[in-house]
């Protein structure tokens, strides 16, 4: 399977309907040693908060989105546009009103 661009797709059963805000952690997968540089190019990304990383390949973020089809786009122009991220791997999904429950 290619994660580079299956993974995006992969979520959609996962995601609430469109028009709700949506909070979603992840762990970005990066090639080894450039997760440093990568989370500089991602700290400009709207809506994406890094939260931390093991400083070689992986990155820990919590992003939040207008939708969840907003989210799978702006995941699928991540990936097509740094060859230095490999794979977003979520770990958790909810609508962003619930977040603070």
């Amino acid at each position: 399977m290619d994660v580079r661009s299956a993974a995006p797709r992969d979520w959609a059963s996962a995601l609430p309907a469109d028009g709700v805000e949506i909070v979603a952690g992840m762990v970005i997968e990066t090639v080894p040693g450039r997760a440093p540089a990568v989370a500089i190019r991602l700290a400009r990304e709207e809506g994406l908060e890094l939260v931390g990383g093991d400083g070689n390949q992986r990155i820990a973020a919590v992003w939040t989105a207008s939708s969840g089809k907003s989210l799978m786009q702006q995941a699928e122009n991540l990936l097509e546009q740094d060859d230095e991220i490999l794979g977003l791997f979520p770990t958790f999904m909810g609508r962003a009103d619930e977040a603070g429950a």
